[in-house]
């Protein structure tokens, strides 16, 4: 086997793969975390999936950032579903293939 010894190759590997890993790790782990939390407290109950409700968090009272519907938040949802269910196919294989390269994947 040959190593790589080209700077570029490992500039690349230290700045951008492991740390593409690692993000993509701990977006893994806090989805978990997420749909964990939305499923035990079974908040789908709670925040409706429709467009004509509105979360009253501070951005409602103002403080900058976009006011959100249920269907926003249900979406956001999915997409954790879809994330967690991906990485886990197939015995864990996407999630294994991003830590072997992760440095810091924070459970």
């Amino acid at each position: 086997m040959a190593n790589i010894v080209d700077p570029r190759a490992i500039s690349f590997t230290g700045e951008k793969a492991r740390i593409a890993a690692d993000k993509i790790a701990q977006a893994y782990y806090f989805a978990k975390i997420v749909v964990d939390e939305w499923f035990a407290e079974g908040l789908s109950s709670v925040i409706t999936n429709s467009s004509d409700d509105i979360i009253e968090d501070a951005a409602y009272f103002g403080d900058g950032r976009k006011v959100v519907t249920g269907a926003e938040v249900t979406n956001i949802m999915t997409r954790c579903i879809d994330l967690v269910n991906d990485m886990e196919a197939n015995s864990n294989a996407k999630l294994n293939t991003v830590l072997n390269v992760a440095v810091n994947p924070e459970r």
